[in-house]
């Protein structure tokens, strides 16, 4: 698993991202899956911004349909502002290659992801694993 900003913070569990491939992405019949995981690609670094050495990874991507789309774990997390962050920029990514968000959402953690999308305009899916 490869850190990026959030990565290393979150300390993501590989098991919750193997879930989360085997729940939703692969059940949605994705296909160029790539992942922060053992096995797999890891999917592009997004830079922050232009002048910025620091790059977000995102924990999943897949494609349907000539579509790109993004998969994150949505965890607590006190950094709330680093989440906000990453989460509309993959949004925006998505929308530009007319794919989707998705937050996958372990037990636990919904109130979390559902405030942030509340207080934010995040365009996203959520879906519970």
């Amino acid at each position: 698993m490869e850190n990026g900003i959030l990565t290393e913070a979150q300390q993501k569990d590989a098991e919750l991202i193997e879930l989360l491939l085997e729940k939703v992405v692969k059940k949605k019949g994705f296909e160029n899956i790539r992942a922060n995981a053992e096995g797999y690609d890891t999917p592009a670094k997004i830079r922050r911004s232009k002048d910025s050495e620091e790059y977000f990874i995102p924990d999943v991507t897949g494609e349907v349909n000539g579509r790109k789309s993004y998969f994150e774990l949505g965890l607590k997390t006190d950094d709330e502002r680093q989440v906000v962050t990453k989460w509309r920029l993959l949004s925006s990514l998505a929308a530009y290659k007319h794919g989707k968000l998705y937050l996958a959402v372990p037990r636990g953690h919904m109130a979390f992801t559902n405030r942030l999308l509340a207080d934010y305009p995040i365009q996203a899916e959520v879906v519970k694993i």
